[in-house]
């Protein structure tokens, strides 16, 4: 049966939990987050040239191990240039801690999802709590960094305290992830991935994560993330929680641990 943005249930949101607890007690979920479909791409038909190069590379990211948590794809053999019509690239990121069947998880959720919010365009991306999952007509290299559909949300709850010292010393973490996540070779995480933990105010911890795209260069990653977290100062301000989002890279701060070891 064709493959077509068609319809799926989203999971039940979970309710976010605001004291700290250890990871070992952590309920690991893999919400919906966003998306956002392009359709300057256009639409394809069903039985077109398209949608059988577009199965063509889903089924073959399907069948693979996915122990790196990543995939570029296309119905084309590499280097991509010269690229014909109706060629289908598909990009899967899963999270640093959700690599092979949790990856394989995730891409049947976001496919799933993709189906029912974009049905029918050659080209969309959607975000989920463990992987990103775009569909496009055309491949990104490692020299381009696609900041598109930036979106920042955060943890509905407030900060107590000092909010000022709070935000500066999640600015700090935030630079000291970020040349972590961007130095893949010395990375024992996983190329360009970073997570850590520090101390804030009282007993009070900041959990962070911040991932970038695996096509991307370490400068390549270096550069989206210092756009995505430094460039939007306010994205966050005085709140326990806050998320960022694009195309190539995000990022995530919580004062409660909600990756797996």
């Amino acid at each position: 049966m064709p493959l077509i943005f068609g319809s799926v249930p989203i999971l039940a949101a979970v309710a976010i939990q605001l004291l700290i607890s250890s990871v070992s007690s952590l309920n690991i979920t893999n919400e919906y987050l966003h998306h956002a479909c392009n359709n300057t791409q256009g639409k394809y038909k069903p039985g077109s040239v398209f949608e059988k190069n577009l199965n063509i590379v889903l089924k073959n990211i399907s069948a693979s191990s996915l122990h790196k948590g990543f995939a570029l794809d296309s119905n084309m053999d590499r280097p991509y240039k010269n690229i014909p019509p109706d060629t289908a690239f598909v990009m899967l990121q899963c999270r640093g801690d959700s690599y092979g069947p949790k990856c394989h998880s995730c891409l049947a959720e976001a496919l799933s999802g993709l189906r029912k919010k974009c049905p029918r365009n050659k080209a969309g991306t959607i975000w989920y709590d463990q992987c990103t999952l775009d569909i496009s007509t055309y491949s990104a290299d490692d020299t381009r960094v696609l900041y598109d559909n930036y979106l920042c949300t955060t943890n509905p709850k407030d900060l107590s305290g000092d909010k000022k010292m709070f935000d500066k010393r999640k600015q700090d973490f935030a630079k000291k992830l970020m040349s972590e996540a961007s130095k893949s070779g010395n990375n024992s995480k996983g190329a360009l991935y970073a997570t850590g933990e520090t101390m804030m105010m009282g007993t009070t911890k900041l959990y962070g994560m911040m991932q970038c795209t695996y096509e991307l260069s370490e400068n390549g990653c270096d550069v989206c993330l210092d756009w995505l977290v430094l460039y939007h100062p306010f994205c966050g301000d005085g709140k326990q929680g806050v998320r960022y989002m694009c195309r190539s890279c995000n990022a995530r701060f919580e004062i409660y641990p909600f990756l797996r070891t």
